[in-house]
């Protein structure tokens, strides 16, 4: 049960997303842990969610966003991910 309540995410405007049911598109979960980690998944089947690390060492990734669809595909553009 632990591990699922790991999976689950809140974004800036509140709504709740279990990240294992999501598909990931791109990321960058090295460590050390810092502001290059990112990520941008597809959660049920309409919403993209962005996820970084906004310079915290304890998290791989701290701050999740509700973005759309050409959001998600210029900022992994801007990633260097196509």
């Amino acid at each position: 049960m632990e591990h699922q309540f790991n999976n689950i995410i809140q974004t800036n405007c509140g709504k709740r997303f279990d990240l294992s049911r999501a598909f990931p598109f791109a990321r960058n979960l090295s460590a050390p842990y810092g502001a290059h980690n990112f990520a941008v998944y597809k959660a049920n089947q309409c919403y993209y969610i962005k996820g970084y690390n906004t310079g915290t060492s304890d998290k791989v990734l701290d701050t999740f966003v509700l973005i759309s669809e050409n959001e998600a595909l210029q900022y992994l553009n801007s990633k260097g991910v196509s």
